[in-house]
């Protein structure tokens, strides 16, 4: 009997400690894995990625500014044009009904009072409306860099180069117009306040009947600019005058 109990104690034993070195074996393993899977991960050469190359900067913007006729000049122009607006309205719904309907007055009376309402307001249109605010030149890319190359291209301008040309309307209302530098001719019209000009018949023909027509007329007076020194708009009112 009792050597019946010493060989179960002793098979226990021996399970036991098997037991336990199965125990160890599993710990050492899961210690093991993470480190082989960080140092397999460490040995793979990352992939490069793609440096982000900055874009060089540009001195000059794409649509630059070469012509400004003064914000004076502008401003003043501007209510000249809103303040004959108003004497025509109060002069032909006012003074004028006033003096139709008097019977101590003469009808042509009221009619002169019409004409010195309207005369001024059309008048003022008519010089006014070739007035050129603004000329912003559209660059290339190339052109934008530095000083000397914008020099050199418009020195030598090409035929599709775009200017966009900013006037006002009859109620004083910017307008652009983007022209091509091949479609500017010089010319001198509405007592001279029109030095520049183009066919708009092409564009009209293609506008509805109750869209504005395209501005013909363009008054510009490069002494008036001092944008960089004049030199640009000189350049440009030079390629304009070889044609």
């Amino acid at each position: 009997m009792m050597l019946l109990q010493r060989a179960v104690w002793r098979n226990a034993s021996s399970i036991s400690r098997r037991c336990q070195i199965c125990q160890r074996a599993q710990r050492s393993h899961a210690w093991i894995q993470p480190l082989r899977s960080s140092s397999t991960k460490s040995s793979i050469p990352k992939a490069s990625t793609p440096s982000k190359i900055p874009a060089k900067k540009t001195s000059y913007p794409e649509q630059l500014l070469v012509y400004h006729a003064g914000t004076g000049r502008t401003v003043f122009l501007g209510c000249l044009k809103v303040t004959t607006i108003f004497i025509f309205s109060f002069f032909t719904l006012v003074v004028a009904p006033a003096h139709f309907y008097s019977e101590a007055e003469p009808p042509w009376v009221a009619v002169g009072v019409l004409l010195s309402g309207i005369i001024p307001m059309v008048f003022v249109a008519h010089i006014t409306g070739p007035f050129v605010t603004y000329i912003h030149l559209r660059l290339p890319a190339y052109a934008r860099h530095s000083r000397e190359m914008l020099m050199r291209y418009t020195k030598s301008l090409p035929n599709d180069a775009a200017l966009d040309i900013t006037t006002m309307n009859f109620i004083g209302k910017p307008r652009v117009a983007r022209v091509k530098i091949s479609d500017l001719y010089p010319v001198e019209e509405r007592f001279g306040m029109a030095n520049y000009a183009r066919d708009t018949n092409l564009i009209n023909s293609k506008l509805p009947w109750y869209f504005p027509k395209a501005v013909r007329q363009f008054g510009v007076h490069s002494s008036t600019s001092k944008i960089m020194g004049g030199e640009v708009w000189n350049n440009i009112a030079s390629r304009i005058s070889r044609k």
